[in-house]
């Protein structure tokens, strides 16, 4: 087996495709009023929000995926001058790697490695 998509949910799909496609400079392969779908290895499925997701906390959490990077620095340069909240600044890991954690638009928290 292998993970095949990720599947997150925001607020406001403008603005998690603004965030996800300009910020993060994702591809997209679908873009519709409700979903975006992004290559990122696995497909990232962002979902507009409904009232059950809501209830069930399932936006503006800690997503547990993380972005490959060749360049971290560089990366969390572009993403604070761009505005974007940085809740993890760059960090060495124990296990020798480096993490910063990002929230999108709608306060979920992703992770760059």
């Amino acid at each position: 087996m292998k993970i095949s998509a990720i599947r997150l949910f925001v607020e406001d799909i403008g603005e998690a495709r603004s965030f996800y496609e300009q910020r993060l400079g994702l591809t997209p392969i679908t873009v519709d009023t409700s979903v975006l779908l992004f290559e990122a290895g696995p497909t990232l499925i962002i979902e507009l929000a409904d009232d059950e997701a809501r209830s069930e906390g399932m936006v503006g959490r800690f997503a547990g995926i993380s972005f490959a990077t060749a360049d971290i620095e560089a990366l969390h340069a572009r993403l604070e001058a761009a505005g974007c909240v940085i809740v993890g600044p760059p960090e060495r890991q124990p296990w020798g790697g480096i993490l910063m954690h990002v929230e999108d638009p709608s306060g979920n928290v992703v992770s760059f490695v």
